[in-house]
């Protein structure tokens, strides 16, 4: 499994990652709650200049939602390695987003997880993730 990164020095704000995202995995319900998110920090107060970054999951290791989660939301793909959500499973206790380091878990509309998979069904057929296949400014890669 590969990461999602951000070289937030390139990253121009756009959406675009977002709106793939959404075109990828999600519906209108649930547009508030996709991942990725878009941060904007004020990079000069005297030019007003801003930067941002965007953020999606890290798909992290030693997964601290994994952990935390009493549903049993999380499980870690063995082949991939990234971390799944069972959306089906969540009753929206949000200990995960307590626990999260990146402030990456979300909830749509009925109070459910909404999360980054990295696109595993375009990883396992040898193509990028949605967000880095669009971003425009090269910001977004897989890294491993």
């Amino acid at each position: 499994m590969s990461k999602i990164v951000c070289d937030e020095k390139l990253c121009s704000g756009c959406l675009a990652c977002v709106v793939a995202c959404m075109d990828q995995h999600y519906d209108e319900t649930e547009a508030d709650a996709v991942s990725p998110r878009i941060y904007e920090k004020k990079v000069s107060e005297r030019t007003g200049l801003v930067s941002y970054i965007t953020r999606s999951c890290l798909h992290c290791e030693d997964a601290a939602c994994l952990k935390v989660c009493p549903m049993y939301v999380f499980e870690k793909d063995e082949q991939t390695g990234a971390v799944i959500a069972h959306q089906e499973k969540c009753v929206g206790c949000k200990k995960c987003l307590k626990a999260c380091p990146y402030d990456v878990p979300r909830f749509n509309n009925e109070n459910k997880i909404v999360k980054c998979d990295g696109c595993a069904v375009r990883v396992a057929n040898g193509l990028e993730p949605a967000c880095v296949r669009v971003c425009n400014t090269g910001a977004l890669k897989s890294a491993e």
